[in-house]
């Protein structure tokens, strides 16, 4: 079986931060482009509830949808391409008849632009930065890189 990538443009906001979810806590940070693409994090911490998780969890429910939608589309063309002609071939024979009924394939949506609602908070334990929400800072937020806190 071989294997098929797809590339899908997340949008990052003027700073070059792109919006995350963390998958335990639901809650939602901006981590920079650059640190998100570092192959050498192999996981990262939810700077809200400190919870530890691999780098590829912590994609928003927007992104998982167009990833979802555009994988669906690519299957749905692969089974007409590959059904459609082994269906011509077996109606040639005249005793059975087949058809085969395509689901539409929606239309790809364009993502969303990430929000101005973040704060940047600067964190000396590892030189780097996150945004998150006020409320969020004002409690205390953990480093995403190394876990440590930061009050």
């Amino acid at each position: 079986m071989s294997k098929k990538i797809f590339e899908i443009g997340i949008p990052v906001d003027e700073d070059g931060f792109l919006e995350m979810e963390c998958d335990f806590c639901k809650n939602r940070f901006m981590l920079h482009s650059d640190t998100f693409q570092d192959e050498s994090y192999l996981h990262f911490f939810c700077p809200v509830c400190g919870l530890p998780n691999g780098t590829d969890t912590f994609y928003c429910t927007e992104v998982l949808e167009k990833m979802e939608q555009v994988a669906l589309n690519y299957m749905y063309s692969e089974l007409e391409r590959t059904l459609g002609k082994s269906i011509k071939k077996f109606n040639k024979n005249g005793f059975i008849k087949m058809s085969m009924d395509i689901p539409k394939r929606e239309p790809e949506k364009e993502l969303y632009q990430p929000v101005n609602e973040y704060e940047t908070v600067q964190l000396e334990c590892c030189n780097s930065s996150v945004k998150v929400q006020y409320f969020d800072k004002e409690i205390g937020i953990y480093c995403p890189l190394c876990g440590g806190t930061k009050l």
